[in-house]
């Protein structure tokens, strides 16, 4: 019998068939890796849950978000005051966190011609535009980021209110469109320049739903120069606040402890000008009458355009004219909170509103 003896492998050769052996397994599960993939992958689109980019929807949108739900004003509703606050649901992201977001309010007439196109911090918007009282008026809104944005919500509708107030004390009267908010008690409209005092008895009220305890109350004003109230005896006022239940009685209203008006003095040069400001009381003090004037101030000329700025808290007051202060007060802690919170332009109580003064850019925001 034929016997045959085999090699013995070397150690060498030994160790190659070891790697031999291991590159054909990791090649054998790289295969299997790669077929496994191959069978899951998928287009991409914007509205995937994949958490990646943001694509174009085939609505145009570009953020992974959802449509704001609008809330009101909708279904032709007449908000009581105005303009219309629009509000809207907030966006949501139903796959990955969402970025900060903005939210843009387009209004159209019933022409479908666009009237305003704004953007706001938060899902509420005041409609800033001249709106025709009654009028039905639509409009959408969408979430927005840096160069990107989500779909536009479903159309919703309303009819104008009656009046451009903000809220229950604030207000913003151009008095250039040829209206006012407020009530006019005589005067007139000029054009584009606003409203005109045309005696020492006019004046528009605007009647607060609330005191505005920390306001800032700015205006426009023209068409008077030195010592206006001079030929007749008087120093005539530019603003007034108070109790609206006492304006129309010169005593109660020059006696009650919430009277307040700003006045050109027309005696010295002219320029001179005078603060009245009750916080609650008549006497010195807190609360107290605030009695402060300055002579002389500003070179008044009536050809000049003046901007009145007044702001108060229960810090105190101050008043600017042109950007510069001309009064600073404190309050003590005691706020100015009149019931029955009337602002008058001109001083029509007391007889003593300019003639020819002509206003405009009336506003009162919150503090």
């Amino acid at each position: 019998m034929l016997t045959t003896t085999l090699p013995v492998p070397s150690f060498l050769e030994r160790l190659m068939s070891r790697n031999v052996f291991a590159v054909t397994g990791v090649a054998a599960l790289l295969a299997l890796t790669l077929a496994c993939t191959s069978k899951s992958s998928t287009p991409l689109t914007p509205n995937a849950p994949t958490g990646g980019g943001n694509a174009t929807a085939s609505d145009g949108s570009t953020l992974k978000v959802t449509a704001p739900v609008p809330q009101s004003p909708i279904n032709d509703q007449k908000p009581q005051t105005g303009p219309a606050r629009l509000s809207v649901s907030a966006s949501t992201a139903p796959y990955v966190p969402v970025i900060a977001v903005t939210y843009r309010f387009q209004i159209f007439n019933s022409a479908n011609v666009m009237v305003e196109n704004a953007v706001a911090n938060s899902t509420i918007y005041d409609v800033q535009s001249d709106l025709t009282v009654n009028a039905r008026y639509t409009w959408r809104a969408r979430a927005e980021g840096i160069d990107v944005f989500g779909p536009w919500s479903n159309t919703a509708s309303f009819l104008a209110p009656e009046s451009s107030f903000l809220g229950v004390s604030t207000f913003a009267d151009p008095l250039t469109n040829g209206k006012t908010v407020g009530q006019r008690r005589g005067g007139h409209f000029v054009g584009s320049q606003g409203w005109m005092s045309d005696s020492t008895t006019d004046g528009i009220d605007y009647d607060l739903q609330v005191p505005c305890t920390a306001c800032v109350l700015e205006f426009d004003a023209t068409g008077f120069g030195r010592a206006e109230g001079e030929p007749l005896a008087k120093d005539l006022k530019w603003i007034t606040m108070g109790d609206a239940a006492v304006f129309g009685d010169f005593s109660a209203f020059r006696n009650h402890p919430w009277k307040m008006h700003l006045e050109q003095r027309s005696d010295g040069d002219g320029t001179g000008m005078k603060i009245t400001w009750r916080n609650g009381g008549y006497d010195e003090g807190q609360p107290g009458d605030h009695v402060v004037k300055v002579d002389p101030a500003v070179p008044w000329s009536s050809t000049a355009s003046y901007h009145f700025k007044l702001e108060w808290d229960g810090g105190g007051f101050g008043i600017s004219v042109n950007g510069e202060k001309w009064f600073d007060q404190p309050f003590g802690g005691f706020a100015y909170s009149p019931p029955n919170h009337r602002i008058s332009l001109g001083c029509y109580p007391r007889a003593e509103s300019f003639p020819g003064a002509i206003y405009k850019n009336v506003k009162l925001r919150q503090l």
